[in-house]
């Protein structure tokens, strides 16, 4: 008879633990989601302010205008 209870019991606290492990994954991976944004707005934002430093010589010898600049790196992060 222990042993049956002991089991029910074993067997609840597994399924309790699967369900907290699951809630941790589930903000772990909201977290590394939103940490990716963040990083991928942050190089963006990097590479416009660089980009806004050059000359309109230097931005045609790589095929670029200040419109192009503009356009393609004024996006929010979430976009």
């Amino acid at each position: 008879m222990n042993n049956i209870i002991e089991d029910q019991i074993d067997e609840c606290c597994s399924s309790a633990a699967r369900a907290t492990k699951s809630r941790h994954n589930i903000f772990i991976q909201i977290w590394l989601k939103a940490y990716r944004y963040l990083y991928q707005w942050n190089e963006r934002r990097k590479t416009a302010n660089t980009l806004s430093r050059l000359n309109s010589d230097q931005l045609k010898d790589i095929g670029l205008s200040r419109d192009d600049i503009k356009r393609d790196y004024s996006r929010p992060f979430w976009r």
